[in-house]
């Protein structure tokens, strides 16, 4: 189970903004409810022997039960989407990827949140970059804020390694950024967390570099 999570985004810069590092204060959501918590939990683990994806999901759920302690050094120039050290949201579900300099990508699973807060989410956006082939595996997202942080769109830039090199396996992540756009002045980059992925398929390439913008869905099981 996780139990402390320290980032370091000190020398993160991508692209200066006049908020400076200014950070954008996230919601909480309703306090947890003990006896659908400890239903579900029951369901996961007589399940986990028969699907080992379902110990993941047992992961995310233990989350919003015991938060682990979370530190953050922040960027002096790339804003937060929250500024509650205790705020952590995490994902995993399968993820895919086909296409060939442009192409699409999709995700889903569970979540879940230190506000706390355990449900299920889907993801889907469109893939521009050095990549091509066909790809499917698991991803873990981790989301520096609450559940409404991790719905919405996003700015994600990526890389990879494999599969030519590993045999058809490839490793993987991002970093994920919120986008606010203005017309009078330059898009603000905010940034929201990480993942990462082990996926298997087909690529003529050794690796892949991407931008993706996507949008997220969540939708709360337990609050």
């Amino acid at each position: 189970m996780l139990q402390h999570l320290r980032l370091d985004l000190s020398q993160l810069t991508v692209r200066p903004d006049p908020s400076r590092g200014k950070i954008v204060y996230a919601p909480s959501t309703a306090s947890r409810t003990p006896t659908e918590r400890g239903v579900l939990k029951a369901s996961l683990e007589l399940g986990r022997p028969l699907n080992s994806r379902l110990g993941c999901a047992l992961d995310a759920l233990e989350i919003s039960e015991t938060p682990p302690t979370v530190s953050v050094m922040p960027s002096p120039v790339v804003p937060m989407a929250s500024h509650h050290s205790h705020d952590l949201t995490v994902a995993f579900g399968p993820t895919g990827t086909a296409g060939w300099i442009a192409g699409f990508n999709a995700s889903g699973g569970v979540y879940g949140s230190t506000t706390p807060e355990f449900g299920i989410f889907g993801s889907a956006g469109v893939v521009l970059g050095l990549f091509g082939g066909i790809s499917g595996g698991g991803e873990w997202t981790f989301i520096f804020g609450t559940p409404s942080d991790f719905a919405g769109p996003f700015l994600c830039f990526q890389a990879s390694v494999g599969p030519k090199i590993f045999g058809g396996m490839s490793i993987g992540g991002s970093l994920l950024f919120s986008i606010k756009s203005s017309y009078w002045g330059p898009t603000a980059l905010t940034f929201m967390g990480f993942t990462a992925n082990v996926t298997w398929g087909w690529s003529p390439l050794p690796g892949s570099i991407t931008v993706e913008w996507s949008n997220t869905w969540v939708h709360p099981l337990i609050k």
